[in-house]
């Protein structure tokens, strides 16, 4: 040791003699090395001081280089098309099973059930027998009186046959309103109790009035209904001026003429005419009571000609 710092500061001293000294040092390293007595000087606190460290070291060395290295797990790739079928079927059974939750709170609240009926579209007929008719109540469900509102509808329209259409419409989820729509007043049906209305159907109504109602002519002493239906569509053949001024249609057959009728109208005159040709022949009747100021009964039946009641009597 003392050799080298010599040498060191020979080198010091004379730069030319560095490489002669280091060419010395190497020599007699490797001289060293050859020697059996040389160990070489380890690390202790890297490198394994016990045969079983040694064994463990070496193997942990051979598995490095051995094993291949750690990769990540390969996940598969879903496609566009198979994730938009399976937000799809997700969506599908999130609404499918809200519906049926939405479905049963609905079905045990109140709302479930009819609040309110009311009937809209009446003139003659009276509100609480449309209502009795449909058999409907605040026990019944809004759900099974919509799925059968045509059912009830129909039964409506066969218990009062006054009612042309009828039909069920719902309001604020439980509140139903029937909207009806009447046939059409023809007249009234004299009888010994008082005056039922005829409606255009043909049908009576059941209803006894004690007198007739609006503008509409009273039809007293027809026996038959087939007679009585007859002489309702000759009416409604009649010219609108023509039928406003009639009042009173009479059965009043004779020997001769069974179709033979009397008609009242409403400026005092009477018209007797046979029902089969009394359309074309009340032409006349205008022009006839136009020439005179009496009142009296214009015969149609046969002719055309005015006979005043004073003279008849």
């Amino acid at each position: 040791m003392k050799k080298n710092d010599d040498s060191k500061n020979v080198a010091e001293r004379n730069p030319s003699a560095t490489l002669e000294s280091w060419k010395k040092f190497k020599r007699e390293q490797d001289e060293r090395r050859k020697s059996p007595q040389y160990k070489p000087k380890v690390n202790e606190s890297k490198t394994a001081t016990t045969p079983k460290k040694k064994k463990q070291a070496r193997q942990s060395t051979q598995q490095k280089q051995i094993s291949p290295p750690k990769s990540k797990p390969i996940r598969p790739k879903l496609s566009k098309e198979k994730r938009r079928q399976l937000s799809w079927q997700i969506v599908f059974i999130i609404v499918f099973f809200g519906t049926i939750m939405g479905g049963l709170i609905y079905h045990v609240s109140p709302k479930a059930k009819i609040e309110d009926v009311s009937v809209t579209g009446i003139k003659l007929t009276v509100a609480q027998d449309v209502i009795d008719a449909s058999h409907l109540s605040g026990k019944d469900y809004v759900s099974t009186t919509w799925l059968h509102r045509n059912r009830v509808a129909s039964t409506v329209k066969q218990k009062l046959p006054a009612l042309k259409q009828v039909s069920l419409k719902f309001n604020h989820w439980n509140k139903v309103e029937i909207v009806v729509k009447e046939h059409q007043t023809v007249g009234f049906f004299a009888n010994k109790n008082g005056y039922q209305r005829i409606l255009s159907n043909g049908y009576i109504d059941d209803e006894v009035l004690a007198k007739p109602l609006g503008n509409f002519p009273v039809y007293d002493g027809f026996k038959s209904g087939t007679e009585l239906n007859r002489i309702i569509k000759l009416y409604a053949k009649m010219p609108n001026q023509i039928q406003n001024a009639i009042s009173e249609i009479k059965s009043d057959p004779s020997k001769t003429n069974p179709y033979r009728i009397h008609l009242y109208m409403n400026d005092g005159n009477e018209v007797v005419a046979d029902s089969r040709t009394v359309i074309d022949r009340l032409k006349y009747y205008g022009n006839i009571v136009a020439q005179t100021k009496k009142k009296g009964i214009v015969d149609l039946e046969v002719g055309a000609y005015f006979v005043p009641f004073d003279e008849k009597k």
